[in-house]
């Protein structure tokens, strides 16, 4: 079987789809990042002037270029001081004592042992001439041995069955007796010298090897073993309070001694051997450096850390931001922001390492993306950052609490002057930051203040570095953000200025929407400016044929003279077509989601009849008369469908009565229920009602019942008394008749 042979070409398409795959779009776009990130990381984390290894020869000659203390020297100095000094020991008298007296009282339990077991014998009337006398000896030895056993535990001595029996049964008078003698002499000898909780254990071994070197038996010499490893504690004790305070004067006094390295003297000679002290000053002097050569285990330490910081952003996208990861736009947003801060962190910290703007990154991911994940990256970026602030504790905390802080205050802002007013509650807390650890840590106050004004500048301009690339953001990425959402509601919005003139009817329709949507969409915890906009713009495909849709007609219908299927064509196209006018005039991707999901899947119920009566023995696909979709796949997609449709159903209603009003709010979205039409969005039937509630809130202030006026007499004319009569200056503005005193429907007949 002959294979066929992959032609270049065919490798050519190979690359070009693979290029073209949206996954290794992002993971080419994820791994530049971490490229660019790393190596503006390494080059600002890297030492800058000397490169020295510990228990290793200096080639420099390295001078002081001022005064500083060998701290750890000094420390050590002090240290080894405090050591010197002696424990302060405490006798305790009553030791002796009670050792003896507990070897005294194991002999005596042996003795005691012994006796009863000739008492037994001679209480049961049994001698050596009982033909049974050497078992039940034995019997009654044994039973005594483990008794013993019980005994001697109480004081502290633990013997095998074997050694127990031993003692009760096989060991002499005279040899317990020599046992005796002889432990006494030995504990009354060792309780002599200093017995320690330091020394015990040789104390112990000690007093072993005297057990061993008598002319005892073997058992009685391991027994007598266990006895000093049991009885035998110390005879003095350290006095810990005194130890501590005679050391603690003893390091205070040498504290005072300290180790200066003079200014123009030599830290370190060439041909030394580097210590831990040395390089602990010259770290100090920020004289430490790698030169000429790279640290490969260094970077690749950096490299590690920031490819473990990288997973674990993506991992968290992935569980909570899915969107923002599976979107190329948005990711290549992060991307940018997380290189630009990088940037300017490798630029300041030249000049001060508490000026590094984190804040800005946080304030831009949570104004542009998502509030979470700037949460989420604050931390991530804290950390990588503080390679280029050396480990820099302030700029830590700083970071950490005012880039949080700085993310939940800057979320939803919809107004720059609260985006400006983020940056001096910002500074303003960061100097607090600043100030509170400069009093922990003892720090100079002319230090802190330094500090402090940094770290206020820094909030400041991070704003203002936010406001001010935010419209480059929006242009370029196409993001939505809560300032693009109160432009595009401006009047004045070309879009939304030629729905007003070309399509008036739509254009109030709309207004109408936008209210419902907007309450609706507050009431359930969704983004209510954005259901706004969204409604404001759902029906501008209407444009390209403004006069098919009822609410433009004045007088004569086009779909009078069409057949139904070409009508629902007409219809259902103004969502496309508002699609392609959106992309046009440059409106973000989540408006034009709305604009293509207002109507879902719906049935455009009076065609579909209209075609149903004009073909009654054919068969009418239903599917043909519906909208393409697809259905709203957002909480705010879905309110404003709702929205649409019961603002054009109530407007037609003639009997707009508050109860039956609701009742076709809440049939509508029923209806829109049972139709599927909400299956994809997150809303759930708490919601729906929460909806239908916040619909008639508004429904209810826009139709409400009028009272009927009385009619009054005016210079001989009847009028109908308006409650608006003090605040219209105009009289012509009154509908009157003067004929008769009539008043016809609110107009001159």
């Amino acid at each position: 079987m002959a294979f066929k042979k992959e032609s270049p070409s065919d490798r050519q398409k190979g690359v070009i789809r693979w290029i073209k795959n949206k996954a290794f779009q992002r993971g080419l776009i994820g791994a530049v990042t971490l490229l660019i990130i790393f190596l503006i990381v390494e080059n600002g984390a890297m030492p800058k002037k000397y490169r020295l290894v510990e228990g290793e020869k200096s080639p420099y000659d390295i001078i002081a270029p001022r005064d500083i203390e060998n701290k750890m020297m000094t420390e050590l100095n002090a240290r080894a001081a405090a050591e010197a000094v002696p424990p302060v020991m405490i006798e305790i008298t009553s030791v002796p004592i009670d050792i003896i007296n507990s070897v005294i009282d194991f002999v005596s339990e042996v003795e005691s042992a012994r006796k009863n077991v000739e008492k037994r014998l001679q209480d049961k009337k049994i001698g050596q001439d009982h033909e049974d006398y050497t078992k039940i000896l034995q019997e009654e030895q044994r039973m005594e041995a483990a008794n013993l056993k019980n005994r001697i535990a109480f004081l502290g001595v633990s013997l095998s069955d074997e050694q127990a029996n031993y003692l009760v049964s096989k060991v002499s008078e005279e040899e317990l007796g020599n046992f005796k003698k002889l432990s006494i002499d030995l504990f009354s000898n060792i309780m002599k010298v200093d017995v320690t909780e330091e020394n015990l254990l040789n104390r112990i071994s000690q007093l072993q090897s005297l057990y061993e070197a008598s002319n005892l038996d073997q058992e009685l010499k391991n027994i007598g073993g266990i006895l000093a490893k049991s009885l035998l504690k110390p005879n003095r004790v350290e006095d810990v309070e005194r130890t501590r305070e005679a050391r603690e004067k003893e390091y205070e006094n040498a504290k005072k001694t300290k180790e200066i390295i003079s200014k123009d003297s030599r830290i370190i000679s060439k041909g030394d051997t580097v210590t831990k002290d040395k390089l602990a000053v010259l770290e100090e002097l920020n004289l430490l450096e790698t030169p000429g050569k790279v640290d490969v285990v260094f970077m690749a330490g950096i490299f590690i850390i920031l490819l473990l910081l990288a997973l674990l952003l993506v991992i968290y996208m992935y569980h909570f931001c899915r969107d923002i990861l599976y979107s190329r736009s948005d990711l290549i947003l992060l991307c940018t922001i997380f290189i630009l801060t990088f940037l300017i962190a490798r630029g300041v910290s030249e000049y001060s390492r508490l000026a590094i703007p984190v804040f800005m990154a946080s304030m831009m991911i949570s104004f542009l993306l998502d509030l979470k994940l700037a949460v989420v990256t604050n931390f991530i970026l804290t950390i990588a950052l503080s390679f280029i602030a050396r480990g820099d504790m302030n700029f830590v905390y700083v970071a950490l609490i005012g880039g949080t802080f700085s993310a939940f205050l800057t979320a939803k802002a919809t107004q720059r002057s609260r985006l400006s007013m983020v940056g001096v509650i910002i500074g303003l807390m960061n100097a607090l930051v600043i100030a509170s650890l400069g009093i922990i840590n003892s720090r100079a106050v002319q230090d802190i203040i330094r500090d402090c004004i940094i770290v206020f500048l820094n909030g400041i301009v991070s704003v203002v570095l936010t406001i001010g690339l935010t419209p480059f953001w929006e242009s370029t990425f196409n993001v939505v953000t809560p300032l693009k959402l109160l432009e595009l509601t401006n009047p004045n919005q070309p879009l939304i200025k030629r729905l007003l003139m070309e399509a008036p009817g739509t254009y109030h329709h709309s207004l109408m929407a936008a209210n419902l949507a907007e309450v609706a969409t507050e009431a359930i915890g969704g983004d209510a400016l954005l259901a706004r906009v969204g409604a404001y713009f759902h029906d501008i495909g209407k444009l390209k044929r403004p006069n098919f849709f009822r609410e433009n007609q004045l007088g004569d219908n086009p779909h009078d003279r069409m057949t139904a299927n070409l009508s629902t064509l007409v219809i259902t196209s103004h969502t496309r077509d508002g699609v392609e006018l959106a992309k046009k005039y440059k409106i973000p991707a989540p408006i034009r989601d709305i604009i293509m999901q207002h109507h879902g899947t719906t049935l455009v119920v009076y065609f579909y009849h209209k075609a149903k009566q004009c073909n009654k023995e054919g068969t009418v696909n239903e599917e043909n008369f519906r909208y393409e979709g697809p259905k709203p796949t957002t909480k705010e997609a879905a309110v404003v469908m709702l929205a649409d449709s019961v603002e054009a159903a109530v407007r037609s209603m003639t009997d707009k009565t508050e109860g039956k009003i609701e009742g076709l709010v809440r049939k509508i979205i029923k209806d829109k229920l049972d139709d599927g039409q909400l299956d994809l969005c997150p809303l759930t039937l708490k919601d729906l009602d929460v909806i239908a509630n916040s619909f008639m809130k508004v429904l209810s202030g826009l139709f409400h019942e009028r009272e009927k006026y009385p009619e009054i007499k005016v210079k001989g004319r009847d009028i109908v008394e308006d409650k608006l009569y003090d605040t219209i200056k105009d009289e012509a503005s009154y509908h009157y008749k003067t004929e008769k005193g009539k008043v016809t429907n609110g107009s001159i007949s």
